[in-house]
């Protein structure tokens, strides 16, 4: 479960660069909204009673053809919150694919709404105030704005657990709408109290949007739609997988200086200051391997030893032979006339 304060920052960073294409699909389906309430009321502009239920009726289709561009607008917005490509064409997206799921699932909405709107509507219609006695005038205006509050609080409460329908139809636009209300209704469940506290805690800027003449509402809706998009996400898990992820991504860094990055087989890394461990002790199948090696080896080693010393004692057998004189030749040497023989018969 995400807090209220990460689902907004997470809205307002995937907001960051793209606040004009956002500000205009709202103010797009606003107008149109807008536009079909204005068409409606000039379209049936008495005060009778057949007139009234008239442009009610005719107003009410047309927020249902409209409602289909606003759940493109959350298909846009929820594309945003998940990093995607985005255009404006995306505000036309319900209206190629399955237009009907979305019209069923505001035609509950719709409904809702005009019953919870109905006491404030018929107070507006058939009060009777006198323009110049100013308590009655006073009076009738809070009779109004209390309606009408309390006709918002009670939609609200109604509502919320099938507020998810839009985004479930983004993601499944091939889903029947009212199988997409009981999903919400599903996805919802103990959730939402905090989706309520997390609706109310724009009001405090909406107030502060009257110093600005509401201009700033062009901010803080998109802002609401953004940061109800990442509740969806984070009811649907995306969000706590995203931290995983970058929890896990952290953990894997390390300062170039160190060692660059951590290779996952190893949690434990070694660090700068300590030894090298020793290596693993071999088992014992490579233990008898290596010993039958060194067997080899020393057999290997022993042979050529042998080999060598025959060899040597082959070579100095025959030596004494080769290197032996015959006594003949040896006498023949002794016999020779010396230069001194020669001076001796001199003398004689």
């Amino acid at each position: 479960m995400t807090q209220r304060s990460e689902l907004k920052a997470r809205a307002r960073e995937r907001m960051s660069g793209k606040y004009g294409t956002l500000i205009l699909a709202f103010v797009i389906v606003q107008g149109l909204l807008l536009v079909s309430s204005l068409v409606s009321g000039e379209l049936f502009p008495g005060d009778s009673v057949l007139d009234i239920v008239l442009a009610n009726v005719f107003s009410f289709i047309l927020s249902l053809i409209v409602n289909v561009m606003s759940a493109g607008m959350i298909y846009m917005y929820l594309n945003i919150a998940r990093g995607k490509q985005y255009s404006l064409n995306d505000l036309m997206y319900f209206y190629r694919n399955h237009p009907d799921r979305v019209i069923t699932a505001s035609f509950v909405f719709a409904v809702i709404n005009l019953l919870t709107m109905l006491p404030s509507t018929i107070y507006s219609y058939t009060a009777q105030v006198d323009v110049n006695d100013i308590n009655a005038l006073a009076d009738s205006v809070v009779r109004s704005a209390s309606m009408l509050i309390i006709g918002l609080l009670v939609y609200e409460v109604l509502v919320i657990p099938m507020e998810m329908a839009y985004f479930i139809l983004s993601d499944h636009p091939e889903m029947k709408g009212r199988d997409a209300l009981k999903e919400s209704i599903n996805l919802m469940r103990g959730s939402c109290g905090r989706y309520l506290m997390l609706k109310a805690s724009f009001i405090p800027l909406m107030f502060l949007s009257v110093f600005t003449f509401y201009i700033a509402l062009l901010w803080i809706l998109p802002y609401m739609v953004m940061t109800e998009a990442m509740f969806y996400r984070d009811l649907m898990g995306e969000l706590t997988a995203e931290k995983e992820e970058e929890e896990r991504a952290a953990q894997d860094y390390v300062n170039p200086i160190f060692g660059g990055r951590i290779q996952e087989e190893q949690p434990h890394p070694q660090q700068f200051w300590r030894a090298p461990e020793e290596p693993a002790a071999d088992s014992y199948d490579n233990r008898e391997e290596q010993n039958t090696a060194d067997n080899e080896e020393m057999q290997s080693n022993v042979q050529s030893t042998n080999s060598t010393e025959k060899r040597n004692d082959q070579e100095d057998t025959a030596s004494p032979k080769e290197q032996r004189t015959p006594p003949a030749q040896e006498e023949e040497e002794d016999n020779e006339p010396k230069p001194w023989d020669e001076y001796f018969n001199s003398l004689k």
